[in-house]
């Protein structure tokens, strides 16, 4: 994927900033799904390598977002970055639950900013994320399809 913007917008920045790392961002997700790897590392492999291919997903999204904010003439940090302690619960269920709504949110903000930003190599890399997440929801709703077939 080739990572250009046309030139240089404060105002796509700040909208991009809202991808790279607010409440619904590819921080949170990467953030989580790690947390989640971890967490069920030991207990659950099938899980947890699903859940770490998703976070390789997020970490590379955030990667990309990072270097258009700076080709777009902003500094790609994370001032004002807060989590919700919600997203860190123990209970599988909830959160692939929780992961399914981030998802949906990611999406959503993508497509906002889809409709917001005229920049054509932005769209491209927008419009990609937007069918890797989709992508990512399958997954995450087979995961949870498979979890609450067991009980």
């Amino acid at each position: 994927m080739d990572i250009k913007v046309e030139g240089k917008n404060k105002k796509y920045a700040e909208l991009i900033k809202k991808n790279y790392c607010s409440k619904f961002s590819d921080l949170t997700s990467f953030l989580l799904y790690k947390y989640e790897n971890y967490l069920f590392s030991e207990t659950d492999t099938y899980f947890s390598n699903n859940i770490n291919k998703l976070s390789n997903d997020s970490l590379a999204h955030l990667e990309i977002f990072g270097r258009i904010i700076t080709m777009l003439g902003d500094i790609p940090n994370f001032n004002n970055y807060n989590i919700d302690e919600i997203f860190f619960l123990e209970d599988k269920e909830k959160l692939i639950e929780v992961n399914i709504r981030l998802t949906k949110e990611k999406i959503i903000l993508y497509t906002k900013n889809l409709n917001e930003i005229d920049d054509l190599y932005i769209k491209n890399i927008l419009t990609n994320f937007i069918v890797e997440e989709r992508k990512n929801l399958e997954i995450l709703e087979l995961l949870q399809l498979r979890y609450k077939n067991k009980k």
